[in-house]
């Protein structure tokens, strides 16, 4: 077996987020030699550079940043022009030139200190998706990296991606086993807060699904905050606070520990349950019909739904027209009816209900004003 197959196989095994990192550096040190190797594994922009690993002469360094800066902004890089492009590899002077590197947070914060100019980057991604990335570096003095090396990170680039798409799988299980092990069979949202940091480190909702941005982000203090308090009752034998109500309709229903798990790190971590109550007209709704029906039953007009959700206004008509024809609903006092109070609804009489409106603004309705 030449070592290029040595580091194809090395990279689909599967293990721990720390091991996979390590081994996606061992492959390509045993490719290309340099003193310097780094990984950053997940597909999350915004966190995936905490998530990361750097190793210099053989010993692994702490990263300055942590998690508070996005992957693209450290590196300098526009995610969606990455995803897009056929190659992986790169030696830095492709991508930046050298007064623009040196800027660059992770070269100006990290490998500056070390003495590195020189920088081959690779770029894990497929389908459209970025799922990290991971380079080699040489210092000021050494050679710079050529094409055979670039070639040769391509050659090992399709197999990181299969062991990153493994990776991340596994994670996926192995962190929900660990969640269930603290909380037992549960149902709503579970969410894994490493108390150190403060922050969530895992969500997940088997029946209806989350997405980070609207479900995990906003709640966030909120949950760091009564996981805190309720572990801090049970300590002292005190009353247990009174659960927790969420803005987005859930309430927090169980807090427990889960300290030392290696797919969590190791972290100190609380796993907190929240039941959601969700009006059964939600269902079956997508999640951007959701978002804009939120909008227009707190009261926002048709402009400021437009704004706040990105956008056109023709776009939100005709997620209008949408909502109204399933929801079966023609104005907005319907609407609230149905999402905000639907026990109501059911008591009194509906609104006629009149054909979905057309593309035009729906006359008399002042939700779109």
């Amino acid at each position: 077996m030449d070592k290029l197959q040595g580091a194809q196989l090395q990279v689909v095994l599967s293990g721990t987020r720390a091991s996979f990192r390590r081994r996606v550096m061992d492959a390509m040190s045993s490719l290309v030699a340099a003193p310097g190797a780094f990984c950053f594994f997940g597909m999350d922009d915004a966190r995936a550079y905490g998530d990361g690993t750097r190793v210099v002469d053989g010993e692994k360094r702490a990263l300055r940043e942590g998690g508070s800066i996005a992957l693209s902004a450290a590196f300098g890089f526009d995610l969606k022009s990455v995803v897009a492009a056929p190659r992986r590899a790169y030696a830095s002077h492709e991508l930046w030139p050298e007064s623009e590197r040196a800027t660059l947070p992770y070269f100006r914060d990290e490998a500056s200190d070390e003495g590195f100019t020189h920088a081959l980057v690779l770029f894990l991604h497929e389908g459209g998706t970025l799922f990290g990335l991971a380079g080699l570096e040489r210092r000021a003095g050494e050679p710079a990296f050529e094409e055979a090396d670039r070639n040769r990170m391509e050659e090992l680039a399709p197999f990181a991606v299969a062991g990153a798409r493994r990776q991340l799988q596994y994670d996926e299980l192995s962190r929900e086993a660990a969640a269930l092990r603290s909380l037992g069979k549960v149902t709503g949202a579970v969410y894994v807060i490493d108390r150190d940091r403060k922050r969530v480190v895992w969500a997940a909702d088997r029946e209806h699904g989350l997405d980070w941005e609207e479900d995990v982000e906003p709640v966030e203090g909120l949950l760091v905050d009564a996981a805190e308090q309720s572990l801090s009752a049970r300590a002292h034998g005190d009353a247990l606070p009174t659960p927790l109500r969420l803005p987005n309709g859930g309430s927090v229903a169980a807090v427990a520990t889960l300290d030392g798990d290696p797919v969590f790190g190791g972290a100190r971590c609380a796993v907190v349950r929240v039941a959601m109550q969700r009006a059964a007209a939600f269902e079956g709704l997508s999640r951007r019909e959701r978002e804009i029906a939120r909008l227009l039953v707190s009261g926002y007009s048709g402009v400021n739904v437009a704004a706040l959700s990105g956008l056109s206004e023709n776009t939100v008509r005709t997620y209008v027209r949408r909502l109204y024809g399933k929801l079966g609903v023609n104005n907005r006092a319907d609407l609230v009816r149905k999402l905000v109070s639907p026990e109501s609804s059911a008591r009194s009489p509906a609104s006629p209900i009149a054909p979905p409106p057309d593309s035009s603004l729906v006359a008399g309705d002042d939700m779109l004003d």
